[in-house]
């Protein structure tokens, strides 16, 4: 159920913005992996833009409703069923791991070191992170909506947990996400070997970082 409220909460992103933010990073002919491609929005903007592009995610209902998406729009591209915490088996040009898909992880360590060395030479990797500071004004938020499907959503913050919990038809699903010091980031990344750049972006709310291999 969670895939579904996710996919609505993610409908009014402005793709075109974040892909003209990406784009100087892109080159025509890059092997693109969306790492925690949800259900598929960014993936279907590297698509329609003729970029080789797939998508990889944990959750089997992103993966089917990301699936049909792309139908709906009259395109294609290779999805896989995959957990960030485990080595993945291609290489690739550039990394994607946007929507602050790090943030799901209690620890980056491993995943960070799994995206490095899916990496070609030379290869890049793009991620958000949520800022500490931001994150503290979302305590005890709360969301309701009823159309085009009733859910309730609260988030609580005792970071560096990010508790948000979501209820549709009296189902909870609970989602943890943690926000930890930029530095701890960036202390794995240069560990690792990257070479890396904070950016400002699209969501104020956010780090962007672009680490080259």
């Amino acid at each position: 159920m969670f895939a579904k409220v996710y996919d609505l909460l993610m409908s009014d992103v402005d793709y075109e913005q974040i892909y003209d933010f990406l784009k100087p990073y892109l080159k025509p002919y890059d092997f693109i992996c969306d790492a925690g491609c949800g259900s598929g929005y960014l993936l279907l903007e590297l698509i329609q833009r003729k970029h080789h592009a797939v998508g990889i995610d944990l959750s089997s209902e992103m993966l089917a409703i990301a699936r049909e998406k792309l139908k709906s729009h009259g395109v294609s591209a290779m999805l896989y069923e995959h957990d960030l915490r485990k080595p993945m088996a291609a290489e690739f040009d550039c990394i994607l791991a946007m929507f602050d898909v790090i943030n799901y992880f209690k620890g980056a360590k491993q995943v960070l070191k799994n995206l490095y060395h899916a990496l070609d030479d030379q290869g890049i990797l793009i991620f958000d992170l949520y800022k500490r500071d931001e994150m503290l004004a979302y305590h005890h938020y709360q969301e309701k909506e009823i159309d085009p499907i009733a859910y309730t959503w609260t988030i609580d913050v005792n970071l560096p947990v990010v508790k948000h919990q979501v209820e549709v038809n009296h189902h909870i699903d609970i989602i943890k996400q943690y926000v930890y010091p930029l530095e701890y980031y960036l202390d794995i990344l240069n560990d690792l070997g990257f070479k890396t750049k904070i950016l400002n972006g699209p969501d104020i709310r956010k780090h962007y970082i672009v680490a080259q291999k």
